[in-house]
């Protein structure tokens, strides 16, 4: 059965109608074959060519078990691609736009295991979770396509007014160069897929090996939630209750 977390699109809202099923049918074909998938990542972007709108998709499957398929498995690939770019082109070509999809602009990786070292951790509010989960999970696949291993990365968010306020911390397993360039490319997605509000990103915050990391957190968290405190007092509303519960003791000390 293909859970819908599988599925991750990033690209233009108004053609997720047609990608999104037909990426859904490439994964259950291979599950049939006795494939397990642990997700397909799709990105698509608007180009123009000679006065023609392109839909260009691009992207990622993760494979976690491939089993006796695994040979004949790129050929298999090869098809079922053809096969999701055709599909998504007879939807899209009566609202004039055309579709590019190579097979090999999707880019295959086999993990026979689940990496066991490296753990996304989520603290936001539960109507956004999946979202913030997803974000997640896409740093976590821009980082290892760089080359950082990573041992844990916590996701945490919080509301204040109409902003959605954003810290990324991260413990690498290793080197640490470029991965705040990562999460702040990345933070698009947020943008794009959260309505209603404005997403600030307050920090990305990179924790050494030098540092524990269940203390790092600790301090992390403290830190949030002094802030939460200070942005709540500063509240006008707050500060009228605050004035008229103040109001009867100083009234009786006169």
């Amino acid at each position: 059965m293909v859970r819908e977390s599988m599925i991750i699109y990033e690209g233009p809202r108004d053609y997720e109608f047609a990608v999104i099923p037909h990426a859904k049918r490439l994964v259950e074909a291979l599950e049939t074959l006795g494939m397990k998938i642990r997700e397909f990542s799709i990105q698509g972007r608007i180009l123009t060519l000679n006065g023609y709108f392109v839909l260009h998709l691009q992207g990622e499957l993760i494979i976690e078990r491939a089993g006796l398929m695994f040979k004949t498995l790129p050929q298999v690939l090869v098809e079922l691609i053809e096969d999701m770019e055709e599909n998504i082109k007879k939807e899209l070509k009566p609202l004039g736009m055309f579709v590019y999809l190579r097979p090999s602009d999707i880019k295959i990786t086999y993990e026979e295991k689940p990496k066991a070292n490296e753990s996304l951790v989520i603290d936001c509010p539960e109507e956004i979770k999946k979202e913030c989960e997803r974000f997640g999970k896409g740093v976590l696949i821009d980082l290892r396509d760089k080359g950082i291993a990573i041992d844990t990365l916590v996701i945490s968010s919080y509301v204040v007014g109409r902003t959605l306020k954003v810290r990324v911390t991260v413990v690498p397993n290793g080197e640490t160069e470029g991965i705040e360039e990562v999460v702040k490319k990345k933070i698009a997605y947020l943008e794009r897929t959260i309505k209603g509000y404005n997403i600030s990103l307050e920090k990305v915050e990179v924790i050494t090996p030098k540092i524990k990391p269940v203390l790092g957190f600790v301090l992390i968290r403290k830190r949030s939630i002094e802030r939460e405190a200070d942005e709540i007092v500063q509240n006008e509303e707050v500060k009228s209750v605050l004035a008229k519960i103040r109001e009867p003791s100083e009234n009786h000390r006169k």
